[in-house]
């Protein structure tokens, strides 16, 4: 059997004086309820998980500042699939709408989360797989089992006209898909999901003026920072306890764009 349904456009939320590309499961959710808030100026576009140019196929960025969320590869596949076995978001529903009850089952199994989490693991990192349950875009682009899904996602959120141009043909590998996002990516700064409260005040005291921020934007900050949104309720302690070898190092190989282009390791997060 095989899914019938789409993937919709993957985010931009746009302000007067700044563009936020929201890339799924990187508190970009708790970011969507903060902007608001701590923001004089008007949001004048709003496309949850969706490339700059599809929602600004010909102005770009128009000269405004632009910013991302990133996260641990690691620990994005284990919200993922956490959120998944909810019954949560778009994978669930996809894989849901394809698979037979007992080869879902053991996907999304918590009671044995090592073993199913790395069933599903290597799923999303199989072309054929992907085929049966997703139409388009990754298996559409080519690139299903060359680089992972996070990979993808965040490739097409940040790069401009991935419908176009992020295919196999013009990203043929991980060290492609690494040089690609040196060259093409459309953000100026990046926030990181693990000291996202942190790393967003910061950002507020960079570019108050510039971007409009609010003069307590910071106290806003600290006292909605207990609030986060969208998150995922995981069986186990901490994202490493989800991995074997095997597949922390997929997940090494697959998503290497985000331990190069940001630093991020197994072993504790990036200073």
């Amino acid at each position: 059997m095989k899914c019938t349904v789409s993937i919709r456009a993957l985010c931009v939320i746009e302000y007067e004086k700044y563009i936020y590309l929201d890339v799924y499961k990187t508190g970009s959710a708790h970011l969507k309820h903060l902007l608001p808030e701590i923001t004089e100026g008007e949001q004048v576009r709003l496309r949850r998980h969706a490339p700059i140019t599809a929602a600004r196929p010909y102005g770009w960025t128009g000269g405004k500042l632009v910013f991302v969320t990133v996260r641990n590869p690691w620990d994005w596949y284990t919200s993922l699939w956490s959120y998944a076995c909810e019954r949560k978001g778009a994978i669930w529903r996809f894989f849901s709408e394809a698979l037979p009850r007992d080869e879902l089952k053991s996907m999304f199994n918590t009671e044995d989360p090592v073993r199913s989490f790395e069933k599903w693991l290597r799923a999303v990192n199989d072309k054929d797989f992907m085929q049966r349950v997703i139409r388009n875009n990754l298996p559409e682009s080519g690139l299903a089992g060359i680089v992972g899904l996070y990979t993808f996602r965040f490739m097409r959120v940040t790069t401009p006209y991935p419908t176009v141009f992020l295919k196999s043909w013009l990203v043929p590998s991980i060290d492609a898909a690494i040089r690609y996002e040196r060259w093409f990516h459309m953000y100026s700064e990046v926030l990181r999901s693990e000291s996202l409260n942190a790393d967003l005040k910061s950002f507020v005291a960079k570019y108050r003026q510039r971007c409009r921020f609010k003069p307590d934007a910071e106290e806003i900050i600290d006292r909605l920072a207990a609030a986060p949104r969208n998150a995922s309720t995981r069986v186990l302690p901490s994202f490493r306890d989800y991995y074997t070898d095997e597949t922390r190092q997929l997940v090494a190989d697959k998503d290497r764009l985000f331990l190069e282009l940001f630093g991020y390791r197994f072993e504790k997060p990036p200073s």
